[in-house]
C-alpha cells in the first residue's frame, strides 16, 4: 500500500508537470510600449508645433472656400513677374565685335594698293602678272582691273591708300550690325539700344541702334573723305567685298544680365485683411493660391499664443491616443494572446514607426523644401510596408491593428483627412487578405500588385469627386504604383531580418524546412527508417486534421517531420525501428526503459538547437508527448510488482514514467500530439477495420483528455471531434486491406477461380 507521504509526493509532482504559469490580467509591458509609441509619434508629428500639411497642388480644385482668419502679407506673383519681365527687357542685347573681319579687310586692301603701286613701276613683262593677281583680288566684284588702274594713277595711290585703310579701321572698330539682327532683335526700331563689348577689359558701351553702322553706311563713311567722284563711286562698289558686319549677338551674356536685373527686382508685397477669400470652392489652385495659403498659415502660427498652440497640440495628441487605444482594443478582440507577448508588441511598434516616420519625412520635404508635390504625399506614404510585414510575421490580426493605427495617425498628420484614412484602411484590408498563408516569396509581388491597384482605384474615385489636372492625376497614379512596389520590395528584404531579430518563423521559412532533402531528415531516413516513415505518416494525419479545423496545416506538417529526430540517438530502442531484431528492452527494467524512451525529447531539442531549427519545431519536439504517461512500461512495472518481481517496498510512482515535456498550448501542437499517438497505436491493429480504428481513436482521445494534455490547447470539444473524424478517415485509407494476388506458378484454372471468388468490393480495395 502506498503511504500518505508517497501519495502526496506523487500528487505534487503531477501538479507541477501540468502547472501553467498564471497570466497577469494587465499586460504592463504592452501598455508601457504603447504609451512610449504615443509619445514618440506625438513628438515626431508635433515636436516643432503643428505643421500644416499641404493638401492642394497646382491645378487641383479646392474642396472648400478658404477665408483668411488673420491679416497677413504675401507676394503678388503676377505683379512681381511683370516687373521682372520689364526689368529684363530693359537690358540691352549684348554684342561683341569680332576683330577678324577688320584684319582681313585691311590685309586685302593693302595688298590691292601694293599691286597698284608696283604696276606703275613695273616692266612690260611684269604687267601681266600684276594684272592677274589684281584680278584675283577683285574676283566677285563688277570692277575691271583696267578701270581700277585708270582711277588710281601712281601719284594718288599712296594718299588714297591711307584714307581707305584708316577709314576701314575706324568704321569696323565701332562695329557693323547686320540687317538680319536689326529685323529679328530690334524690329527695325532705331531707338532700341544695345551694349557693345569690344574686349575683355573694355567696359560695355550702350548705344542706340541708329548710331551703329550698317554695311552700306560703313562704306559711305569710308568714301566720304575721297574728293574725286569717280574714285568714290569705284570704292562704293569695291569696299562691300571686304567691309562686312562684325558684330555677334552674345545670347548667354544677355540672358545673364537680364536674369541679374530680374533678380534685383524686389517682390511686390500685398496686404490681405481678415476675411479675404483666399480660394473659392471648386477653383483650380494656382501658384498664387498655394503661396497665399502658405503665408496665411505661417502668419497664423506666428500670431498664435503659446497656450493656444499647446491646446492644439494637446488635442491632436489626445486624438492620436484615442486611435492607439482603438487599435489596442481591435488587437485584443482579434488576437488577445498577442497582447501578452512583449517582443511581438515591440515589433508592431517598430513597424508602425516605419510608416509614420516616412510620412513625417515626406511632409517635411514637401513643406520645407517643396521637393514633393502636396497632391502626391498621401500616395507616397508606404502604408503597405508595415501591414505586409505584420501580416507575414505576426498574422492577420496584428496586420489589421497596425494598419488601422498607421492609417489613423497619418490622417491626423494630414489635418484629419478622411480620404487618407480610407486609403490606409483599403490598403490594410487588401494587404492583409493577400498575405494570409503566404508560402512563397514571389507571392508577395501579387500582394504588391493588388496594393498598387487599390491606390490607382482610390486616385480615380477622388478624381471623379474632385477632378484634378491631367498632370496631377498621372503623378498620383505613378506615385501610388511606385510606393506599393517599393513597399513590397522592402518587405521581401526585411522579412529575414525580423525573423532573425525576433525569432519568428514564417510560413516561408517553414516551406523551406519542408524540403525532404534537409540533412536531418536524410540522416533520419538512414539511421532510423522506421521513425522516418512514422514521421511522414504523422505529417499526413496532422496536416489533414489541421486543414479540417482551420489550423496552420503547413506548421503541423513541418513539425511532424522533425518531432522525433531525438530517436536517432538510440533508434534501436524504439519499436518502429526494431522490426525483426531482438528487443533491447527485454534486458532493461521498466524504469530504465522509460528513461531511455523519454530521453528522445531532450536529445531532439539538443539536435534541433544544434541545427538552428526555429522555435515552433522546438515546441513540437517538447510538446508532442507533453508530460504524458509512458503507459506500456508503467503497466509493465505494475505487473512485475504484482507478480512479485519487485519488493513491496518499491513504490510505482507514475511521475517516474512521464515525459519531461509540457502539454500542448496551441491547436497545432495538440493536433500533432494526437496524430503521433494515433499513428503509433494504429500499427498494433490486426486486420484493421473502420470499427476497430474508431474504437482505438475514441480510447486515445479520451486518454489524452483525461490526462490533461488538451487543457491548454485552445481547442473546443467540437474541434477535437473533427480532428478525430479526420484521423479515422485518413487511417482507414492508409490501413486498407488488399486481396491476395495468385502466384505465377499456380494453374490458370486456380487463378480464374481465385479471381471469380473475389467480390467487386474487394477488387476495388486492391486498386
Amino acid at each position: 500500500m502506498k503511504t500518505k507521504k508517497s501519495k502526496k509526493k506523487q500528487k505534487g509532482i503531477a501538479e507541477r508537470k501540468t502547472e501553467v504559469k498564471r497570466k497577469h490580467d494587465i499586460p504592463y509591458k504592452a501598455i508601457g510600449m504603447g504609451l512610449l509609441l504615443w509619445v514618440v509619434v506625438t513628438w515626431l508629428f508635433f515636436g516643432h508645433g503643428i505643421v500644416s500639411t499641404p493638401t492642394l497642388s497646382e491645378g487641383q480644385k479646392a474642396p472648400s472656400t478658404i477665408v483668411a482668419s488673420v491679416a497677413f502679407e504675401c507676394e503678388n506673383l503676377k505683379e512681381t513677374d511683370l516687373n521682372r519681365i520689364t526689368a529684363a527687357e530693359a537690358i540691352a542685347p549684348v554684342f561683341t565685335i569680332n576683330p577678324v573681319p577688320a584684319e582681313l579687310a585691311v590685309q586685302k586692301m593693302e595688298a590691292l594698293f601694293d599691286r597698284l603701286m608696283r604696276y606703275a613701276g613695273a616692266s612690260t613683262n611684269e604687267l601681266k602678272t600684276i594684272e592677274s593677281s589684281m584680278d584675283d583680288l577683285l574676283m566677285g566684284s563688277a570692277i575691271n582691273t583696267s578701270d581700277l588702274i585708270a582711277s588710281f594713277p601712281s601719284n594718288v595711290v599712296a594718299q588714297s591708300r591711307g584714307v581707305v585703310i584708316r577709314g576701314i579701321k575706324d568704321v569696323m572698330r565701332k562695329g557693323i550690325l547686320s540687317d538680319e539682327y536689326r529685323v529679328t532683335l530690334f524690329r527695325d526700331d532705331p531707338d532700341r539700344r544695345l551694349s557693345i563689348v569690344a574686349g575683355d577689359e573694355t567696359p560695355p558701351l550702350t548705344v542706340s541702334q541708329k548710331d551703329i553702322y550698317s554695311t552700306r553706311k560703313a562704306v559711305w563713311a569710308i568714301t566720304e573723305h575721297i574728293a574725286d567722284p569717280g574714285k568714290r563711286k569705284l570704292l562704293d562698289v569695291l569696299l562691300p567685298l571686304y567691309v562686312v558686319d562684325n558684330m555677334t549677338y552674345d545670347k548667354s551674356g544677355t540672358e545673364e544680365l537680364r536674369q541679374a536685373a530680374a533678380d534685383a527686382v524686389e517682390p511686390v508685397i500685398q496686404q490681405y485683411a481678415v476675411g479675404t477669400t483666399l480660394v473659392q470652392a471648386g477653383e483650380p489652385a494656382t501658384p498664387q493660391t498655394l503661396l497665399l495659403l502658405q503665408q496665411h498659415e505661417l502668419q497664423r502660427k506666428n500670431e498664435q499664443e503659446i497656450l493656444e498652440m499647446s491646446f492644439e497640440i494637446l488635442g491632436s495628441s489626445l486624438l492620436l491616443l484615442a486611435g492607439l487605444i482603438a487599435a489596442a482594443v481591435i488587437l485584443r478582440i482579434v488576437n488577445p494572446a498577442l497582447i501578452r507577448q512583449p517582443e511581438k508588441i515591440l515589433l508592431m511598434v517598430i513597424l508602425s514607426l516605419f510608416t509614420l516616420g516616412t510620412a513625417r519625412l515626406l511632409t517635411y520635404l514637401s513643406v520645407q523644401y517643396a521637393l514633393i508635390s502636396p497632391s502626391l504625399l498621401s500616395y507616397l506614404v508606404p502604408h503597405a510596408l508595415a501591414v505586409l510585414l505584420a501580416g507575414i510575421l505576426l498574422g492577420g490580426g496584428a496586420a489589421i491593428c497596425v494598419g488601422f493605427w498607421c492609417s489613423f495617425a497619418t490622417a491626423v498628420l494630414f489635418e484629419q483627412s478622411f480620404s487618407v484614412f480610407v486609403l490606409g484602411m483599403l490598403i490594410t484590408i487588401t494587404a492583409t487578405s493577400n498575405v494570409r498563408n503566404i508560402h512563397r516569396r514571389a507571392s508577395l509581388f501579387r500582394a504588391g500588385i493588388c496594393v498598387c491597384g487599390v491606390k490607382v482605384v482610390h486616385v480615380l474615385i477622388i478624381a471623379v469627386l474632385n477632378p484634378p489636372g491631367t498632370p496631377v492625376l498621372v503623378g498620383q497614379i505613378t506615385a501610388g504604383i511606385l510606393s506599393g512596389m517599393l513597399a513590397t520590395i522592402l518587405t521581401l528584404l526585411l522579412i529575414p531580418v525580423f525573423e532573425k531579430l525576433f525569432k519568428i518563423t514564417t510560413d516561408i521559412t517553414l516551406l523551406e524546412l519542408s524540403d525532404m532533402g534537409h540533412p536531418l531528415l536524410q540522416k533520419m531516413a538512414i539511421q532510423a527508417p522506421g521513425t522516418y516513415h512514422h514521421s511522414l505518416m504523422v505529417a499526413t494525419l496532422a496536416q489533414n486534421a489541421a486543414e479540417a479545423v482551420g489550423a496552420n496545416s503547413l506548421l503541423v506538417r513541418v513539425c511532424a517531420y522533425y518531432h522525433d529526430i531525438g530517436k536517432m540517438a538510440k533508434p534501436e530502442f524504439f519499436t518502429e525501428n526494431i522490426q525483426h531484431k531482438e528487443n533491447p528492452h527485454d534486458e532493461l527494467s521498466p524504469h530504465m526503459s522509460a528513461l531511455v524512451i523519454s530521453s528522445h525529447v531532450k536529445e531532439g531539442l539538443t539536435l534541433a538547437k544544434r541545427h538552428k531549427l526555429p522555435q515552433p519545431v522546438l515546441d513540437a519536439i517538447e510538446q508532442h508527448h507533453g508530460n504524458g504517461l509512458i503507459s506500456y512500461f508503467y503497466h509493465k512495472a505494475k505487473t512485475m510488482q504484482g507478480d512479485g518481481e519487485t519488493t513491496m517496498a518499491d513504490v510505482i510512482n507514475d511521475s517516474d514514467f512521464r515525459y519531461g515535456g509540457a502539454p500542448a498550448v496551441t491547436p497545432e501542437m495538440a493536433i500533432l500530439s494526437l496524430a503521433d499517438a494515433s499513428e503509433a497505436a494504429s500499427r498494433s491493429i490486426e486486420k484493421p477495420t473502420l470499427q476497430k480504428i474508431t474504437n482505438m481513436m475514441d480510447d486515445i482521445f479520451a486518454m489524452k483528455i483525461r490526462d490533461g494534455q488538451m487543457d491548454h490547447a485552445n481547442l473546443t470539444m467540437a474541434q477535437i471531434n473533427v480532428v478525430k473524424q479526420s484521423f479515422i478517415f485518413s487511417l482507414s485509407n492508409m490501413l486498407h486491406g488488399r486481396i491476395p494476388y495468385p502466384k505465377d506458378n499456380e494453374p490458370k484454372s486456380s487463378q480464374s477461380a481465385s479471381k471469380s471468388s473475389a467480390t467487386p468490393a474487394e477488387a476495388s480495395k486492391a486498386d
